[in-house]
């Protein structure tokens, strides 16, 4: 799979912002370097979002994981962590993009929100 700066991609927003890589729609993951780490990750398929995305802090920590779908947005699963690595987040989303449940922990590790929701709205 192609990896590319993340700077060095353009952005078509006549075309729902499509990511463009010499004039082209771009197939690949792109990646966000920031003092010399990377910092950020996104796949996309003919220039949309497309597979994993991830982002870490500074200090290599994870910050953000889960899956965007260029048809449906959210896919899956999507968690978040603290820059100490303590779970703050999670939300799932069904085949269709609707989210179905949202969990969030404090930075002692207790559950604080636990959410869940009818696909149907």
């Amino acid at each position: 799979m192609k990896r590319v700066n993340e700077e060095e991609l353009e952005y078509d927003y006549d075309a729902y912002g499509a990511a463009l890589l010499d004039g082209e729609p771009f197939t690949g993951e792109a990646v966000e370097i920031l003092g010399g780490a990377v910092v950020g990750l996104t796949t996309f398929v003919s220039g949309m979002e497309d597979g994993p995305k991830k982002t870490w802090y500074k200090n290599g920590q994870i910050r953000t994981e889960g899956r965007a779908s260029r048809v449906r947005g959210a896919a899956g699963v999507w968690s978040e962590w603290s820059e100490s690595g303590q779970l703050a987040e999670r939300k799932e989303f069904d085949e269709k993009g609707n989210m179905i449940s949202w969990r969030q922990w404090g930075e002692d590790g207790v559950l604080i929100k636990d959410k869940t929701y009818d696909p149907l709205w």
